[in-house]
């Protein structure tokens, strides 16, 4: 597993930095067998030439599965945030954001989870996975004001209580590591497919839920058999 530092110590970025990242991944591929890249940070999807889009797409062609949130300006439609919007990566939404929680800035949240479709008509998010009050590790290096924004989240000395698709997108990233170390021979294609075929219908709009919940054994399993029929 390989942290790539784009934020600061605000938990703040931008686009450059992002790229900066991606071209990481791109020139230790190979010295560190990179097989997926999750990407829990999102902009605005705007009308013109995109290039965190074309970057993330230009990944997954090299062979290496994205996963994107979804993003938190739902729950108006067309609120998918890029390169959530490519319609090659995994685009990942909240199952669970019904309930009122705040996301790492303090602000309130409730029906957040990014809806489509895109403004290219693609049916966004692909699948959902919970993103509500999620337990992770925090940062060491935050900064005094992010601290103490922060501190009414921490859980014990190492980790924190935050809600957002960037806490669902990790959650879809962990369950394709499974499958891949049990089918390494699956190419990001296949592991989208499926995605599809395992996930738990919610029968919710497209828009809303993408295929459905995630359900991580119904995914190693349809992947198992996938290769096996494969190989018939």
């Amino acid at each position: 597993m390989i942290a790539i530092k784009v934020l600061d110590a605000e938990g703040r970025g931008n686009s450059a930095d992002v790229l900066a990242g991606l071209q990481w991944v791109v020139d230790n591929k190979e010295r560190y067998s990179i097989r997926v890249v999750n990407l829990s940070v999102g902009t605005p999807d705007t009308n013109g030439f995109d290039p965190l889009l074309s970057a993330v797409e230009y990944i997954w062609d090299m062979g290496i599965v994205v996963t994107v949130a979804a993003g938190n300006d739902g729950p108006d439609t067309s609120t998918v945030t890029s390169p959530g919007s490519s319609k090659k990566v995994i685009t990942i939404g909240a199952s669970d954001d019904d309930t009122v929680s705040e996301d790492a800035s303090g602000e309130r949240l409730l029906n957040f989870s990014g809806r489509g479709p895109t403004r290219n008509c693609i049916i966004k998010p692909d699948i959902l996975a919970p993103g509500t009050e999620i337990i992770s590790t925090r940062s060491k290096s935050l900064s005094e004001t992010a601290y103490e924004r922060l501190e009414k989240k921490f859980v014990g000395e190492d980790y924190l209580r935050l809600s957002g698709t960037s806490m669902s997108t990790p959650r879809v990233s962990g369950a394709i590591a499974l499958l891949l170390e049990r089918c390494p021979e699956l190419g990001p294609d296949n592991v989208k497919y499926a995605l599809k075929q395992s996930a738990e219908n919610l029968y919710e709009e497209a828009n809303r839920q993408g295929w459905g919940l995630l359900s991580i054994e119904g995914l190693i399993s349809k992947g198992a058999e996938n290769v096996r029929e494969k190989n018939l």
